[in-house]
């Protein structure tokens, strides 16, 4: 008996050692929710569905619903790959599927059936072919329409993310840097009490945040997402506020210099892209000098063609444009529109803009941002602030300005046309005025696409090219910072 025990004991050992361990599943990835914008409109009508069309695709689909988000109950389960519409009626939120009609609460859950059958969820919407959205959506229905949350998981997230912020075909260490920015600004979106959090969201899928879903997941992007995985950046042990953009002019942004009601960060300081170094910009010879400079030999940035840009408007132009951006911005963001002179103010009924009599900068940055501009009229001078209302001020576009096509010219390859928004701003003012000095054109001399702040993504596409890997792309942009792993 005793033998045996020892014989068996023995093969018990052959066999553990034989067969390999069962593989333990990998732990639950964080999940990050996102608030799903419709369209192309300004401000929160973007995130308005005015009705709801869903097909799931992959297995079935369950539905939940309730008065709030944590007091949701089944209603029914559904077969994937047939669309369920979503509508208000008569004040109720009633949805429809293969010919039955049920009602349902404010608040809808759609999830799969069974845990182990994951589910896309294909929206059905006019003029749109947005790619499928894993994870989970959740509804909440509004007088004004329907809010649309996808709750997904945080790396399932990223490789959607990166194909729809840097192109694919961007060096692979480019595009880990872009996947480590992007999941650290999500990380840090998830644990802070920011604006989304009212929507049950934690960031929206607009540019506003990081883009999401805008094109397909990619081989390249899914590898950098792989490579990476759970890796974010830190400073003195917090994940730190990864802010990237496309393109700088040869010179990022301080955080405060964009964004004034924010303390300057260590890591988001002003810092040059390249030889010739930017230099200090804040005066407007310098400026003009630097943003005139079209040579791109020694910048990280002349990858991209918006690394120098220009736009030139006539008076009749611009006074058509401001008179309806000016008061627009008003209305927006009164306070980052000063009224210095004249009355009635630009949001006020009654306003009219008058003459243009000049533009002229206030302040700007040491990366040549501006961030105040002031405008003076025969009726009025103002004051315009902050990047932000400073460039959908001046839109180069013919829907504002009410002329022929306005043209954007780049530095390389064909100009663009009606551009909706400023590319950035950073740029330099040049006017050309008559004899009796009256204004007759003013040309705008700039560079770059985007805030200017972090991380530019044609500056990490030109360090991948001169061999960093994207570590050292990750340190340039964030000296100081460290990459660790989501605990």
């Amino acid at each position: 008996m005793g033998a045996w025990m020892v014989v068996g004991g023995a093969l018990l050992a052959l066999w553990a050692t034989l067969v390999p361990p069962r593989p333990q599943p990998p732990p639950p990835e964080p999940e990050v929710r996102v608030l799903l914008s419709y369209g192309e409109r300004e401000g929160f009508e973007r995130y308005l569905f005015p009705e709801l069309g869903v097909a799931a695709v992959g297995g079935p689909l369950q539905v939940l619903s309730g008065p709030s988000r944590s007091q949701l109950r089944p209603v029914v389960t559904l077969h994937s790959e047939r669309p369920l519409l979503i509508r208000k009626r008569q004040g109720m939120v009633t949805a429809y599927f293969e010919g039955l009609q049920f009602d349902l609460a404010p608040f809808v859950r759609l999830r799969p059936a069974d845990p182990a059958q994951p589910v896309s969820f294909q929206l059905l919407l006019p003029n749109s072919s947005r790619p499928a959205y894993p994870g989970e959506l959740w509804i909440e229905a509004r007088a004004e329409g329907f809010l649309l949350v996808n709750q997904v998981g945080l790396e399932s997230y990223l490789k959607r993310v990166l194909p729809s912020e840097m192109p694919s075909s961007f060096p692979s260490e480019a595009l880990k840097a872009q996947a480590v920015a992007a999941r650290t600004y999500a990380h840090t979106r998830r644990q802070a009490e920011g604006f989304w959090k009212r929507f049950g969201a934690d960031l929206s899928d607009s540019v506003s945040e990081q883009a999401y879903n805008a094109a397909p997941p990619r081989p390249a992007s899914d590898r950098a997402v792989e490579e990476t995985r759970g890796q974010v950046l830190t400073f003195s042990g917090a994940p730190i506020q990864a802010f990237y953009f496309s393109t700088s002019p040869g010179s990022t942004a301080g955080i405060e210099e964009v964004w004034p009601e924010r303390a300057p960060l260590p890591y988001l300081r002003p810092r040059p892209q390249g030889l010739p170094s930017a230099g200090r910009l804040e005066h407007e010879a310098e400026a003009q000098a630097f943003f005139q400079n079209w040579n791109p030999a020694g910048f990280l940035d002349a990858g991209s063609p918006f690394w120098r840009w220009r736009v030139r408007f006539s008076r009749l132009d611009l006074e058509r444009l401001l008179a309806r951006t000016l008061p627009e911005r008003a209305r927006v963001a009164p306070e980052h529109v000063e009224t210095l002179e004249g009355s009635p103010p630009p949001d006020a009924p009654g306003f009219t803009l008058g003459q243009l009599r000049e533009m002229a900068v206030l302040r700007r940055g040491r990366g040549g941002y501006v961030s105040a501009l002031q405008i003076t009229t025969s009726t009025g001078r103002y004051v315009v602030w902050r990047e932000s209302h400073i460039r959908a001020l001046l839109r180069p576009n013919k829907e504002f300005t009410g002329g022929q096509d306005v043209l954007l010219e780049l530095w390389q390859g064909p100009p663009r046309l009606n551009f909706p928004l400023l590319p950035s701003a950073a740029f330099a003012l040049v006017e050309e005025r008559d004899p009796q000095g009256n204004l007759l054109y003013l040309t705008l001399w700039g560079g770059g696409l985007g805030h200017g702040v972090g991380m530019s993504q044609y500056g990490a596409l030109g360090l991948a090219q001169r061999g960093y890997s994207y570590r050292q792309i990750l340190e340039h942009f964030y000296p100081g910072s460290r990459l660790e792993a989501i605990r």
